[in-house]
């Protein structure tokens, strides 16, 4: 390893094998020579825990460390407390950089006596041949070519693009006031808080109209499917807004909200459908509360936002129907099926009196539920344009999943497929019932 390096980049790794080796040849490549690369792999199984070891054998700038949990924040910790360096990067293991990329911030950086220099960015897709789409870090390319800090430009908030990679850090800086990612398990937001208090806290910050950093955007595994990320931005920004409490940064509180509202939106466009709408309840909740706290400062917002945050704190449901563009009917058509009916009639029984009439109230539930069924079967061959869509084909299908996960639906089924054993397995199927609750199943 250099023994006083001018960069440390660290580079994150957790199953990067198809990109691995793109990443770290270019940062080999670097025309700044004065570096050092520190690779921390949080337990690859795929092999590109072996690529690293391979790359560290014919290169001395570059040192593995072996992080103990999979949690991006904590390995970009690791990085920090191993680095040696006069300034920070950070390369995500997906994707790469220009090899003047260093060279050309370190020169700016030294010039303009800066914390932090950054540079545009390049998106790229790996389709038939490789697409770009050149981004730039401040849309509205006023914050260019001049040195800023919050406390002169809060514009250094509202109108950059949260990224740290495509720049460098000055690593006293970081180090001085202990800026450090959130440890949260997995890969999930992690860098906002981390990019927060580095653009509060720097004194300076250069940003450059050119792009050295090219950011992959077609990682499948980058995505947001599994119910354990929903809800990883909501714990990021509620981490932001405890360090601004506790620095009494309290000017930053409305622009917390403002970005949190950004960075909901954004979670809402990645989340599977399933998740949709009870994110929506959530972003609904979490502004309530925002309001409520004196946190919120409209003049932040454009109109169309204010017109879209107001319905989805108003009516979230409403806000959620109107995106998906689907008509409403699947928690009918569930609360149509004798499953149901049955089992909302037992459930219903509050005393000894209820269950004594139970029988009769079963038998008139059926008799209406196959009398019904026989109606509608004429009514469909003779307007056959009224028979309603498939379940999955309704706006509220993922609210009427979990309705069949309610007791009434359960105790209904049990009874429809085993009449003469049900009553020995009401306890098994209320136990059951109660510890899906607790677990917040549905």
């Amino acid at each position: 390893m250099i023994k006083n390096p001018k960069i440390s980049i660290v580079v994150p790794s957790l199953n990067s094998i198809e990109y691995i080796h793109e990443c770290i040849d270019s940062i080999l490549k670097q025309t700044l020579k004065d570096i050092e690369i520190i690779c921390v792999d949080a337990g690859s199984n795929d092999g590109t825990f072996e690529v690293l070891r391979e790359y560290e054998k014919v290169d001395s700038r570059l040192k593995v460390i072996i992080s103990d949990k999979k949690s991006y924040g904590y390995q970009i910790n690791l990085g920090i407390k191993e680095a040696k360096g006069e300034y920070l990067g950070i390369v995500e293991s997906d994707d790469c950089i220009k090899e003047n990329m260093y060279e050309n911030l370190y020169s700016i950086a030294k010039e303009k006596k800066c914390d932090i220099v950054k540079g545009d960015m390049l998106n790229f897709w790996d389709r038939e041949e490789r697409i770009y789409e050149y981004r730039l870090l401040n849309w509205t390319e006023t914050l260019y070519n001049k040195i800023l800090n919050f406390s002169i430009d809060k514009r250094i908030l509202t109108e950059s693009n949260i990224m740290n990679p495509s720049g460098i850090h000055k690593l006293d800086f970081i180090k001085k006031y202990n800026i450090l990612c959130n440890e949260t398990p997995g890969s999930a937001f992690q860098d906002t808080g981390f990019w927060f208090q580095l653009q509060v806290l720097a004194s300076s910050i250069f940003l450059v109209k050119e792009a050295y950093y090219y950011y992959r955007q077609d990682n499948v595994n980058s995505s947001c499917n599994s119910r354990a990320k929903v809800y990883c931005i909501c714990d990021e920004y509620d981490y932001i807004r405890n360090f601004v409490l506790k620095n009494n940064i309290n000017e930053a509180l409305p622009i917390i909200s403002y970005l949190r509202y950004g960075g909901y939106n954004w979670n809402l466009s990645r989340l599977g459908e399933e998740y949709k709408q009870e994110f929506i309840q959530k972003i609904s909740k979490d502004f309530r509360e925002i309001q409520n706290n004196g946190e919120f400062d409209s003049s932040l917002f454009h109109a169309t936002q204010l017109e879209i945050l107001n319905t989805i704190i108003n009516n979230p449901d409403e806000y959620y129907y109107n995106i998906t563009n689907k008509p409403l009917g699947a928690v009918n058509k569930i609360k149509d099926q004798l499953s149901y009916k049955i089992g909302f009639c037992i459930v219903k029984n509050k005393n000894i009196l209820d269950f004594i009439v139970l029988p009769i109230k079963l038998l008139s539930v059926l008799t209406k539920h196959y009398f019904e069924k026989k109606v509608k079967s004429v009514v469909y061959k003779i307007q056959p344009e009224l028979k309603p869509k498939p379940i999955e084909e309704y706006a509220d299908y993922y609210e009427a999943l979990k309705i069949r996960k309610h007791l009434s639906y359960k105790l209904g089924k049990e009874i429809l497929k085993h009449p003469f054993t049900f009553i020995f397995k009401i306890r098994t199927i209320y136990k059951e019932y109660k510890k899906d609750a607790k677990n917040n199943i549905y």
